[in-house]
């Protein structure tokens, strides 16, 4: 994995820095945020600087072989807890499915893990037999002689598992850290959260997304600035819009919108067969994208901000002709079509049904003396 100290947070890892100077890291640290915030990246940098065999001034080279290793996620003394599919299933078995998942997207979520895995739309979760695999090894001497971490990755999957842990943090084997990562931190033991240093992780603001994305993908600038634009501050999304996208949202919406008011039925089906033919996760995106606008629009009333003349024009004639009321339900129409994508609805017909949903709402919230 690559980004150990880029991690698009800087203020936290000069944070960390102070910390590991003064050599006062706690046994147990507890990241959480939004997903795409960069958790699990800013989980290896952390797991790296402990395992780091010639540190200087308590943070990692990033030089010995130690450090080589923890930037390929093959480190032996880096243990894991992911979610997974099956009671019986243990992490150290899918390893190398981990390993390439984090290559392709160290910012990935769960549905992309499950994705990966071939697992979509089954229960996952951290099961009893692999707390107890995980456990046992962390009683072992390191294989290096010194520090041992676990990575306990969306740690919210603990739920009923969690105090199966809560006395291996509390009276924890010699020289081993526990970073526990999660985007839904009210979910883990009050137990739990009590005993770890807890390290909130911001959404990311889109000049480090734009970074990222021209530093570590080698995306041109000027789509960079455009993608980090659109993501809505996840830049895990970012880069599935870097690798995959077709579309430039703020001038799609702005052709969608321009068609669902022209009323004209063919040209509505023309665009729903286009969106339909695109990537899922990229229908998803441009469907969060959408919501992420029009609230926008409802939270002050005033055009939001765009490099496209045409995406200002759109959102200023909105603001003028229809009813503030009439945004809540284009979202809710929004909203059930985003979750309708994850679950293998006919994509075309769906964008369609959603189309003269839309326009009807709006056509029921036009601002009266608008029409005369």
């Amino acid at each position: 994995m690559r980004l150990l100290d880029d991690f698009g947070q800087p203020a936290i890892r000069q944070q960390w820095d102070s910390i590991l100077q003064q050599d006062r890291l706690p046994h147990a640290t507890l990241i959480y945020g939004d997903p795409g915030s960069g958790i699990l990246p800013g989980a290896f940098s952390l797991a790296n600087d402990i395992l780091c065999t010639s540190p200087k001034e308590g943070k990692a080279c990033r030089k010995c072989p130690s450090c080589n290793r923890a930037q390929k996620c093959i480190h032996p003394d880096i243990h894991f807890l992911v979610p997974l599919a099956g009671s019986k299933s243990i992490t150290t078995e899918f390893l190398d499915h981990w390993r390439e998942a984090l290559t392709i997207n160290p910012w990935m979520n769960v549905f992309q893990w499950t994705q990966f895995c071939d697992v979509e739309g089954k229960q996952v979760d951290i099961h009893k037999e692999d707390i107890q695999h995980v456990t046992a090894e962390l009683c072992l001497q390191s294989f290096e002689g010194g520090n041992k971490v676990l990575i306990i990755w969306m740690a919210q999957f603990l739920t009923k598992e969690g105090n199966r842990l809560l006395k291996l943090i509390e009276e924890p084997p010699e020289q081993t850290y526990f970073i526990l990562v999660t985007n839904q931190r009210e979910h883990i033991l009050p137990t739990i959260r009590s005993r770890c240093m807890q390290v909130y992780f911001a959404p990311m603001e889109n000049q480090h997304i734009s970074r990222l994305l021209v530093n570590e993908y080698k995306v041109n600038e000027s789509t960079a600035e455009r993608i980090a634009e659109q993501c809505g501050n996840d830049m895990g999304k970012a880069l599935a819009l870097a690798q995959n996208s077709m579309l430039n949202f703020r001038e799609e919406m702005t052709s969608w919108f321009r068609t669902l008011l022209a009323k004209r039925g063919n040209e509505m089906a023309a665009w729903a067969t286009k969106m339909g033919g695109q990537e899922k996760e990229e229908q998803k995106q441009f469907a969060l994208f959408a919501i992420s606008t029009i609230r926008e629009i409802l939270k002050d009333n005033t055009p939001v901000r765009s490099k496209s003349e045409s995406g200002r024009e759109m959102i200023r004639y909105m603001n003028e002709h229809f009813h503030p009321s009439g945004w809540h339900g284009v979202i809710q129409s929004l909203q059930s079509g985003h979750d309708k994508i994850s679950r293998n609805a006919n994509t075309k017909l769906l964008w369609l049904s959603m189309a003269i949903a839309i326009k009807n709402q709006l056509a029921t919230h036009r601002l009266q003396h608008i029409n005369h």
